[in-house]
């Protein structure tokens, strides 16, 4: 097969599949949805919940404009917003200049960028890359609602204005001296009844005397307390420190699990006679879920979001691999939801 850190994704993907291995990508599951084929794995189809009307709100980084409210069209079991602003984040070109020097702040001085890295950014500008930000995170005392800012992830390497009122907005909610690019749009998702879902977040919901704005800083405060307290229960059941690095295998439920910062690798033993046909895989932003033969073989909330339409999966010699592409890069202290 030859070097492995000189191939590129495309040959890496033709030998696995010259190999016998059945791998499905985000692009076959978008052909399969659209009529096209695919790889002959199960794809992710048409979306199985029911349908769902919800309002956000968009704060434009030009502040002669007003906040507007505005209504979006998508199904239970995913963040819909994750799908529906990808296309107006796409377009641009990214400032070759900044993206060096944002290198070098996260890398030191010897941070490089180098013609695939620049490429991948060029990329993400073209097609449209939505990031997240949590003002709230969903917990008990806010009816499992969370707020979030959904922004273009490469907006800053655009050279997109800031945007003043969003680092206002997340000051009030205990994160200071955030800083964001370019009009920013504001959802709310709940996760319990389940399934997960988009509810709605109104223009009223702007204001200073906001139920939910009034308790954020607390409740974020709270979430990092918990957070603490399950890392030191974690460090005490393993008779040691939780590493920052986090990429180790570790085991769940009938499946190992490992991660990076940007993603989640799940294995599930399956019976060896399974093929591409016999498999079923369902990605939402919140969970994930197997089936081979019919039989289920892995339904589990996560700890976090992941993007759907990024995830894929493969099955080999009696291994189904899931891959998870994070929404909000960082280690996970766990894998599921945090009941």
């Amino acid at each position: 097969m030859g070097d492995a850190d000189s191939e590129t994704p495309e040959e890496k993907l033709a030998f696995l599949k010259k190999h016998g291995v059945v791998v499905e990508t985000p692009e076959d599951r978008m052909r399969a949805a659209a009529g096209g084929g695919g790889s002959g794995a199960a794809d992710r189809g048409p979306p199985k919940g029911a349908k769902t009307t919800f309002k956000y709100i968009c704060i434009p980084a030009d502040e002669s404009l007003k906040p507007e409210e505005l209504v979006g069209h998508g199904f239970e079991a995913e963040d819909t917003m994750l799908f529906m602003l990808k296309s107006l984040f796409s377009g641009g070109s990214i400032d070759e200049q900044a993206a060096k020097r944002a290198a070098v702040q996260h890398l030191g001085e010897a941070g490089t960028l180098g013609n695939s890295g620049f490429n991948s950014l060029s990329t993400a500008a073209e097609d449209g890359a939505v990031e997240v930000f949590a003002l709230v995170r969903p917990a008990k005392s806010n009816n499992s609602c969370g707020v979030y800012i959904y922004l273009d992830e490469v907006g800053l390497l655009k050279n997109l204005p800031r945007n003043s009122r969003a680092t206002g907005i997340a000051s009030q909610c205990g994160f200071d001296n955030t800083q964001f690019y370019g009009d920013i749009f504001i959802g709310r998702t709940q996760i319990n009844p389940s399934p997960m879902r988009n509810v709605d977040f109104p223009l009223k919901d702007l204001d200073s005397s906001a139920q939910w704005l009034s308790r954020a800083a607390a409740e974020n405060y709270e979430y990092g307390m918990d957070m603490r307290q399950l890392k030191d229960a974690m460090e005490a059941t393993q008779g040691g420190a939780v590493s920052a690095d986090s990429s180790g295998e570790k085991q769940g439920d009938g499946y190992t699990w490992s991660q990076s910062e940007a993603d989640v690798d799940i294995t599930v033993k399956v019976d060896e006679t399974a093929r591409a046909k016999d498999a079923s895989v369902t990605f939402s932003t919140s969970g994930v879920k197997a089936k081979i033969k019919g039989e289920e073989v892995l339904n589990i909330s996560l700890f976090d979001k992941v993007r759907p339409d990024e995830c894929a999966w493969t099955l080999s010699k009696g291994a189904l691999s899931l891959t998870l592409e994070k929404v909000e890069e960082g280690n996970w202290f766990k894998l599921t939801a945090i009941e």
